[in-house]
């Protein structure tokens, strides 16, 4: 069973059936003033570090519904970290979180985070695409480079973007993330990290960008944008918070199989506008 320091199974569950406090909500939905250099900067490498996007009681307050909700999630999960496969060792996954968890739900809805979406996207409007949570548990390799729309069936990849939220400190020794600057520029290119991780070709001359964060800061990157993530080298477990974002106006694209039955995109026919249950729009 994953471990968390301090928390314990009756603890988490009682953690996500209380509400959410009023000033916590409140501040997930207090504007952001972002920076025109970090929109330029954005929209130049495909990716960019936002400082102090939480901070406080609301920091320490979200830290411990996510860090409960990934507790109960992977409850049953005895595998020890050597037996894992080699995907499993380079993160816990939990996706989807907010339709089980209110207090998750509180998150991922905050208008503070769609409100930095929607303006590096330079759209009208962010949608949810979905939430994951991304744990790596000391020890955990290194995370594969892939690029994260190449998984999604959307019409408009430039037009996404995710939030990587530091819910520790995450410096390099811990498994923070890196970038290869100005790569949204280039082609799509469909690496399978789950059976065949590969570095593509044209990626071998850019030098990538490590972006160790303090507990608050997040990362932005487009969906097009190439990265991976370091090796956990420390006995703690890197704690990310992710939640993905799409223009409102982005449509849903059948035309690969492979992601076709995408959750987010359930009922909806090829060109549809991706305006489901699982997408609201939230900013």
């Amino acid at each position: 069973m994953v471990k968390i320091d301090g928390l314990t199974i009756k603890e988490a569950e009682e953690m996500l059936k209380a509400p959410t406090p009023a000033e916590v909500n409140e501040f997930y939905n207090l504007p952001y003033e972002l920076d025109t250099e970090k929109n330029k900067y954005y929209e130049e490498t495909g990716f960019v570090v936002v400082e102090k996007v939480l901070s406080g009681y609301a920091l320490e307050y979200a830290r411990k519904v996510i860090e409960s909700a990934v507790l109960i999630r992977k409850a049953d999960d005895e595998v020890v970290l050597k037996d894992k496969t080699p995907y499993q060792q380079s993160f816990l996954q939990c996706g989807f979180l907010c339709w089980d968890y209110p207090a998750v739900k509180d998150i991922v809805f905050g208008r503070r985070f769609a409100g930095i979406a929607k303006s590096l996207m330079n759209t009208t409007g962010a949608r949810l695409w979905h939430d994951q949570a991304l744990f790596k548990e000391g020890g955990g390799r290194h995370t594969d480079v892939h690029q994260d729309s190449s998984y999604w069936p959307v019409t408009y990849p430039d037009l996404t973007t995710t939030i990587w939220l530091a819910l520790n400190d995450v410096p390099v020794e811990k498994g923070c993330l890196y970038f290869y600057p100005g790569s949204h520029k280039f082609h799509k290119e469909y690496v399978d990290i789950f059976k065949k991780p590969h570095q593509p070709e044209f990626l071998k001359d850019i030098e990538t960008v490590s972006t160790p964060l303090n507990a608050g800061d997040a990362t932005f990157h487009s969906g097009l944008t190439y990265h991976g993530a370091n090796a956990n080298k420390t006995d703690g477990i890197r704690e990310g918070m992710t939640v993905i974002y799409v223009s409102e106006d982005n449509r849903f694209d059948a035309s690969d199989e492979r992601n076709a039955t995408h959750t987010s995109c359930k009922g909806l026919m090829h060109g549809q506008l991706i305006d489901t249950k699982y997408t609201p729009k939230l900013s």
